[in-house]
C-alpha cells in the first residue's frame, strides 16, 4: 500500500464541497466519510454545538463518540434563528455540491429553507434530507434515536435470547444510516453529471433500516402468501477449551475435513442417513461441540486452516485492533490532535493504491468562524 500523502495522488471527491447541518451521527458520519474520499466538508452547528459533543464517554469534556464522528471536517457556527444567521447560511449554499441535514421538516419550513428557495440559491445542489421516520404519516414529528429504530423495525426481536429483546451494543441503525446518506449523496453527484442539475433525495432511517434487514431477516416474508415461524440457523460460535471461535464450514468439502479434524470423521454416514438439512446441519454441530472444547482456539485455528475449513477467532474489540490482517491492511492510523494522540480508521477503500488515511481531527466548536467574514 503506497502512502496517501503522494503529490499526485488525487482522492475521488476531491473538489467537491459539503455543508454538513446535522447532528448526532447518521447525518454526521456520513459526511465524514465523504470528506474521507476527499471532500472539503463545513459542519454547521448552531451556537450550542451538536448535542451529541457530550454524549457518552468523554475527553477534557467532549465527546469520544463525537470525534470519532467528526474528524476531517471544518466547522462553523450560525444562528439560524437570526436573518444575519440565515444569509450565512445561504452563502455557504450557494457554492457547495452536497448540502446534508437531519432536521425536522417543520422546523427546516419554519426557518424557510423550503426546497425552492434552496433551488434558487443554487440550482445545482445536492440536498440530502435525512428524517428519522419520514417527512409527513403519523410518527413524521416524533423524536428518534437508535434503539427505537431497532425496536420498530422488528430488529430487537430478531435478536432475542431466551424470548428477551436485545438491543445492540452499538448504534447500528445510525452507521447504517450514514452509509445510506453517502451512498445517496454519491447517487446525486452522478446523477448532477448527467443532468447539469441538483436534486433533492430523501430518506428516512425507518426506511433505511427496513431495507438492511429485509434480505434474510425477513426470508420467511418474501411471498406474501408465507406464513412460517422464522427458523433461526444453527449457531457457528462454538465453544473451545479457553473460549470461543467462529466455525463456519458450508461445502460438502467443509464439512468432511471438519469431521476429520476433529476426529470424528466415522460419523459421517450418520449425518448422511439424516435427509432433512436443517436437521443435519444441527447434528453435525452437536457432534463436534465436545470434541471442540479439548483443545484451545489457538490450538484449532491452524488445524483448520490446514484443512481449508473457514475459521477465525471471536477477537475482544481490544484483540480486533491488533489483528494480524488488520494491521497488514493499515486499517487504523494516528493523528495528533489538541486533546492528545487519536487512532481513527481509514477510509475502507484504496484508489490507485493509495489509503485513504484521515487528514484531520474533528474541529472544535466554531473554530473556522472565519470562513462567514
Amino acid at each position: 500500500m503506497t502512502s496517501s500523502d503522494s503529490s499526485a495522488f488525487v482522492r475521488p471527491l476531491d473538489g467537491i464541497k459539503v455543508v454538513e447541518m446535522a447532528t448526532y451521527l447518521a447525518g454526521p458520519f456520513s459526511a465524514k466519510m465523504l470528506s474521507d474520499m476527499g471532500a472539503d466538508v463545513v459542519k454547521v452547528e448552531m451556537p450550542t454545538g451538536d448535542p451529541y459533543r457530550a454524549v457518552g464517554p468523554m475527553r477534557d469534556g467532549t465527546s469520544i463518540y463525537w470525534l470519532n464522528g467528526n474528524n476531517g471536517k471544518r466547522a462553523v457556527t450560525i444562528d439560524l434563528k437570526s436573518e444575519e444567521g440565515l444569509a450565512q447560511l445561504k452563502a455557504l449554499l450557494a457554492v457547495a455540491d452536497i448540502f446534508i441535514e437531519n432536521s425536522k421538516p417543520q422546523v427546516t419550513a419554519k426557518l424557510g429553507l423550503g426546497h425552492d428557495v434552496i433551488s434558487a440559491i443554487n440550482p445545482r445542489l445536492i440536498r440530502l434530507s435525512i428524517t428519522g421516520y419520514g417527512p409527513d404519516g403519523p410518527l413524521s414529528s416524533e423524536p428518534v434515536y437508535d434503539a427505537l429504530l431497532q425496536g420498530r423495525s422488528g430488529l430487537l426481536a430478531f435478536e432475542a435470547v431466551d424470548g428477551v429483546p436485545r438491543a445492540t451494543n452499538h448504534f447500528l441503525a445510525d452507521k447504517i444510516g450514514a452509509l445510506f446518506a453517502c451512498q445517496m449523496a454519491l447517487a446525486g453527484l452522478a446523477g448532477r453529471e448527467r443532468t447539469g442539475k441538483g436534486m433533492h433525495l430523501q430518506s428516512s432511517m425507518l426506511d433505511m433500516m427496513s431495507y438492511y434487514n429485509f434480505p434474510d431477516m425477513l426470508q420467511h416474508r418474501t411471498f406474501t402468501d408465507d406464513s412460517r415461524d422464522w427458523n433461526a440457523p444453527p449457531q457457528v460460535v462454538v465453544a473451545t477449551k479457553d473460549g470461543h471461535m467462529v466455525l463456519s464450514p458450508v461445502t460438502g468439502k467443509q464439512l468432511s475435513a471438519t469431521l476429520q479434524v476433529v476426529g470424528c470423521e466415522g460419523r459421517k454416514d450418520e449425518l448422511r442417513a439424516i435427509t432433512d438439512g436443517r436437521e443435519r446441519t444441527y447434528r453435525f454441530f452437536s457432534i463436534i461441540a465436545e470434541p471442540l472444547k479439548t483443545r484451545t482456539t489457538a490450538e484449532w485455528l491452524p488445524l483448520f486452516g490446514d484443512a481449508q475449513v473457514p475459521a477465525a477467532p471471536v477477537n475482544s474489540p481490544d484483540a480486533g485492533l491488533e489483528d494480524a490482517q488488520v494491521l497488514h491492511n493499515q486499517v487504523y492510523a494516528e493523528m495528533e490532535t489538541p486533546l492528545g494522540t487519536v487512532r481513527a480508521p481509514r477510509y475502507p477503500m484504496t484508489v490507485d493504491g493509495h489509503a485513504l488515511r484521515p487528514r484531520l481531527p474533528a474541529p472544535a466548536l466554531g473554530q473556522d468562524n472565519d470562513l462567514l467574514a
